[in-house]
């Protein structure tokens, strides 16, 4: 069974996106998000940032490493004068006087400590708690023939997430799969939820099933 091929473009009204088959492409649609009609196309590419990400965490690594650095110098050197402060002091001492004892013994430096490679990769490491999804269903849009799987997804962390997409399996009454069908969202809002909706082209299609959800880091 051939897999059909989805295109991903933004309704030209509210902006919202809509996933679509490829053979589709140039129809008009009702908006699945604000029930106006809409021409389906590709989204613009998306912009890729001036500097790249990986640069900036490797230069603020840099930076971090270099500046504990600078402080164990100073720390070091300051230790070094207060124990040279001691010995000129114990030298001017009258001969018949015992020295102080923490002048004529150096106090031991302590190296700078600066940060480990495991330590540098716990940077790296990004946290993948789960969503949360609702049971699916499948509905007609009033005064047209395309059929929607709907549900919801909710975002339970304390942050942002980023290019969230479901992909769902589709069954017939006999519990056959008989296709896929997608729908993405840019940003999902901490502790927030999202009613995604997502065309369903099959026409024996009868129930979907959650196959994967992920997001983009």
């Amino acid at each position: 069974m051939n897999r059909t091929k989805y295109l991903k473009g933004p309704c030209v009204s509210c902006g919202g996106n809509i996933e679509f088959p490829a053979e589709l492409i140039g129809t008009s649609i009702d908006c699945p998000h604000c029930g106006k009609s809409t021409e389906l196309q590709l989204a613009a590419p998306p912009q890729e940032p001036s500097v790249p990400l990986r640069l900036i965490v490797w230069t603020a690594v840099a930076a971090l490493i270099l500046a504990l650095g600078v402080a164990g110098s100073l720390i070091a050197l300051k230790r070094a004068q207060t124990l040279a402060a001691r010995r000129a002091q114990a030298s001017s001492l009258p001969s018949g006087l015992p020295a102080d004892s923490e002048a004529s013994s150096p106090a031991p430096t302590e190296p700078a400590t600066a940060p480990t490679n495991a330590s540098m990769a716990d940077t790296n490491t990004v946290a993948q708690p789960s969503f949360q999804v609702s049971p699916i269903r499948l509905e007609k849009l009033p005064g047209t023939s395309l059929v929607y799987a709907q549900g919801r997804v909710t975002n339970p962390l304390e942050r942002q997430r980023f290019g969230v997409r479901v992909e769902l399996d589709l069954f017939d009454a006999e519990g056959q799969k008989v296709g896929t069908t997608k729908d993405y969202t840019q940003i999902m809002e901490p502790k927030a939820d999202w009613e995604f909706k997502a065309l369903v082209v099959p026409s024996k299609a009868v129930s979907a099933r959650l196959a994967t959800i992920t997001e983009q880091q």
